[in-house]
């Protein structure tokens, strides 16, 4: 097949399981070569840069293994949880009517919905060892074929891009009117060509012309007029940053944009000014700019898929009792990025007739980082106190990468006084993962 045929398609998968990825990569590929772009995650999830990748794309794989041994059991809660991204980038994929097929460890099915246009592929992660003596290679390459069957109709099918490339529409109300200088020079400054749409919108052939040719929207929800805008771009799938100043009723925005903590609903930029206004939007603008990366080859899948993986620092987790609803959102977060979590609270972490003091020095001895959850509770505690004196001490020799975390305005104890802290006051549990990630990246 000739390059100029060559399909382009958006790669949803799960970011930790590298062994999975690369099993059905290899599938795939032998099937036929195709071109796959990915959204690394960098930083933040930007609904409008993926909204954006996904348009583009001429259709839409999914690969999504889950967490743990193959027979392990998952509540409904956690699948979701664990799935949640990727039940963010299939519906984009849904409401984009991009040609589809998702390839999914069968205890997902609770909790994935999905019509009837997607070729949904369940299978049993057993089979993935024994696949040798299973029928998942036959059964994977039958779907695939019919997927890349309707991805190059649709590819080869006469069509016109309606969009003019890095026009950004400006559905902005009036009592609001002072954010259009500040987000026109913003965006002017960062290369994108703003376009002031009309106000009051009007559904009509006028307004969904000029929607139709944006790249993306910046759309006011303060008013009734604007969330309806905002209902139409979601569903006629126009990216589009939502804006706020005073505030929207939350069944509105539920409705808009789902109960999840992931996606649009989680992106809406909330201000005060302009000057809270800019610097709000600015990452946003950072984010969708990043050119997603291009997998076309063999060793470029594998190069991926292994820098994708789970870090292998040990990490303890030190807290006090009071702080343990915290305490399991960092968990859940360190665990989905690093291979080895300790959080003596959780179940397993320390053997029935185990020495829990020996257990809980010689996890912190085998530690390289030491995230520390600060609280008036933590310094009342004689044993959380151990635990940072120890990790303090290993920082100072260099043995150990420090993280301490305030959960609250407070007098942080002496020894602690000269260390670079986070305060949650001020980042999100998300953000300070996500930096500790990043600075371990820029050491390796």
């Amino acid at each position: 097949m000739d390059t100029s045929s060559r399909l382009n398609v958006f790669l949803s998968h799960r970011y930790h399981s590298p062994a999975e990825n690369q099993y059905f990569w290899e599938l795939l590929s032998a099937a036929e070569g195709v071109s796959f772009r990915v959204d690394e995650a960098l930083s933040f999830t930007s609904p409008v840069r993926l909204e954006r990748l996904i348009r583009d794309a001429d259709g839409f794989v999914g690969i999504h293994p889950l967490p743990g041994g193959p027979r392990r059991v998952h509540a409904l809660s956690q699948l979701r949880d664990t799935a949640r991204y990727f039940r963010l980038e299939l519906g984009m994929a849904v409401r984009a009517r991009k040609p589809a097929v998702v390839f999914h460890d069968q205890r997902l099915l609770p909790a994935l919905r999905a019509p009837q246009s997607v070729r949904l592929l369940p299978y049993d992660a057993q089979e993935i060892d024994a696949a040798q003596h299973s029928s998942l290679p036959t059964r994977v390459g039958s779907a695939y074929r019919g997927f890349l069957a309707e991805a190059h109709a649709v590819a080869s099918a006469p069509r016109r891009r309606s969009y003019q490339p890095r026009r950004v529409g400006l559905v902005v109300s009036p009592q609001n009117a002072v954010a259009v200088p500040a987000l026109t020079e913003l965006l002017h400054d960062l290369a994108w060509e703003p376009v002031v749409l009309p106000w009051p919108p009007r559904l009509d052939a006028d307004l969904i012309s000029w929607l139709r040719a944006c790249d993306w929207t910046v759309i006011d929800l303060d008013h009734v007029p604007g969330r309806l805008v905002a209902a139409f771009a979601h569903g006629q799938f126009v990216p589009h940053l939502p804006i706020v100043r005073s505030g929207i009723p939350a069944a509105d925005e539920e409705t808009l944009y789902g109960a999840s903590r992931t996606g649009h609903r989680n992106a809406i930029v909330k201000w005060s000014d302009p000057a809270d206004l800019v610097p709000a939007v600015e990452p946003h603008l950072w984010v969708v700019d990043e050119q997603s990366l291009y997998i076309g080859s063999a060793d470029q899948a594998v190069a991926y898929f292994r820098s994708a993986a789970k870090r292998n620092e040990r990490v303890f987790l030190s807290y006090a009792t009071a702080n343990g609803d915290r305490a399991a959102e960092f968990s859940q977060l360190l665990g989905d990025r690093f291979q080895n979590v300790f959080n003596f609270r959780e179940h397993g972490a320390i053997g029935v007739g185990e020495d829990w003091l020996d257990r809980l020095i010689g996890n912190l001895a085998r530690s390289a980082i030491g995230v520390l959850l600060l609280s008036p509770a933590y310094l009342d505690s004689e044993y959380c106190m151990l635990e940072a004196r120890e990790l303090y001490r290993r920082a100072v020799e260099g043995q150990v990468k420090l993280v301490p975390v305030c959960l609250e305005r407070m007098e942080l104890p002496e020894f602690l006084k000269s260390t670079q802290y986070r305060a949650l006051y001020h980042q999100k549990p998300e953000e300070i993962v996500t930096e500790l990630l990043s600075q371990l990246s820029a050491t390796a």
